[in-house]
């Protein structure tokens, strides 16, 4: 076992649970035989020394291992590798289908955490894009449906266009299928994303228990994430008593351009532009919670453009936690989207479904976790 590489895997700032983290981590050595079959796993208890992680936290990753059949816990001598099982034909194909993972940040994550999940099911995976459009998207699973034979289908919910089309052919075609990354709106069907509205909310209150209220959030409603984010924000602007303040972006897209514009060319230059009109203003805000990264990036360059001290005389929050923000003179506070949770749920989920399992429509939101740093204060 190297213990150094299990300790850099697990000491990673990728947002996952611990325990699946140390449970990704072992599986890394045993799958490329840094473990050898027979081999008898750190205890408990070394475990718990070198990582600092919790004696519950360690079980619960050596459980999921010895229900895979991956390692074995003999009473009295410990736990030990498993000679693994040959490799079988898979069964069948599952398609994922998401936005851009170039740019999101947390999908890599999730489509990572997805596969390993249905391979280790037996399935194999095929993976297309839809650019966020539901016209593209309905083309990409009629061809799925047609030409790969797809057994169930996991989606990143496109932000333009109707889904009822795509969600009626699979409902008609009688595969299974479970909407990741995003909430699916009014529809009631399977999905697993980021609690938004919490994100929001938890973003407005910290800002709050700094001594802002003169708080202003810089988003987009014309879709899930963004109203649901608004709506955590105004929730905890309504419970402080202070009034809101929602200042639209504007984004300038068309069918023609949106496949070969980037979302940071999208949205970074509008919210720059927004952001010189708005702290302009004789009463300025003291913070703005950005709806991601992106926009915050735009209000960060026009701050700084305009002389104001970050966070000395504006505070700034977001959401997504990209590696760029940590390069700031100011480092932004963020929020981690739990990218492995949700391809990691979704995809059991979906196996539930395939399995025959008979439920209600599932609706799973998780919680992201706030990286705090240099970019939040009290105002002066």
């Amino acid at each position: 076992m190297d213990l150094e590489r299990l300790k850099a895997n697990v000491d990673t700032s990728a947002p996952a649970p611990l325990h699946a983290k140390l449970r990704d981590a072992l599986l890394a050595q045993i799958m490329d035989n840094t473990v050898q079959p027979g081999e008898l796993l750190p205890s408990e208890r070394e475990m718990q020394s070198l990582l600092g992680l919790s004696r519950p936290t360690i079980r619960q990753a050596i459980n999921a291992l010895i229900q895979d059949d991956l390692v074995q816990r003999v009473a009295g001598k410990g736990t030990f590798v498993l000679e693994p099982q040959r490799i079988k034909t898979p069964t069948g194909l599952i398609g994922l289908i998401a936005s851009r993972p170039n740019y999101y940040f947390f999908y890599p994550q999730l489509a990572a955490a997805f596969d390993a999940q249905v391979r280790q099911a037996n399935y194999g995976l095929v993976m297309a894009l839809h650019n966020d459009r539901a016209d593209l998207l309905a083309e990409v699973v009629e061809g799925l449906l047609l030409s790969q034979h797809i057994v169930g289908l996991a989606i990143t919910p496109p932000r333009f266009g109707d889904m009822s089309r795509v969600v009626q052919r699979l409902r008609r075609a009688n595969v299974p299928f479970v909407f990741m990354g995003r909430q699916s709106g009014e529809m009631l069907v399977d999905s697993v994303a980021p609690d938004n509205q919490q994100i929001g909310y938890q973003a407005t209150r910290h800002l709050i228990d700094l001594g802002h209220s003169n708080i202003v959030h810089m988003g987009f409603s014309d879709y899930s994430t963004g109203q649901a984010r608004l709506e955590g924000y105004q929730l905890a602007m309504a419970e402080a008593e202070q009034p809101s303040q929602f200042v639209e972006i504007p984004e300038y897209i068309t069918s023609s351009n949106l496949a070969e514009e980037s979302p940071s060319e999208r949205i970074a230059m509008p919210a720059y532009v927004t952001a010189l009109s708005l702290l302009a203003e004789p009463n300025r805000p003291t913070a703005v919670f950005c709806f991601n990264d992106i926009v915050a990036m735009g209000v960060y360059k026009a701050a700084r453009e305009m002389g104001l001290r970050i966070p000395q005389e504006l505070s700034l929050i977001s959401v997504d936690n990209l590696p760029t923000i940590t390069h700031f003179e100011v480092p932004l506070t963020t929020f981690a989207l739990p990218g492995a949770e949700i391809g990691r749920q979704g995809a059991n989920l979906l196996l539930r479904r395939m399995a025959g399992e008979e439920m209600g429509p599932q609706q799973y939101l998780l919680p992201a976790p706030m990286v705090r740093r240099s970019s939040t204060a009290s105002p002066q």
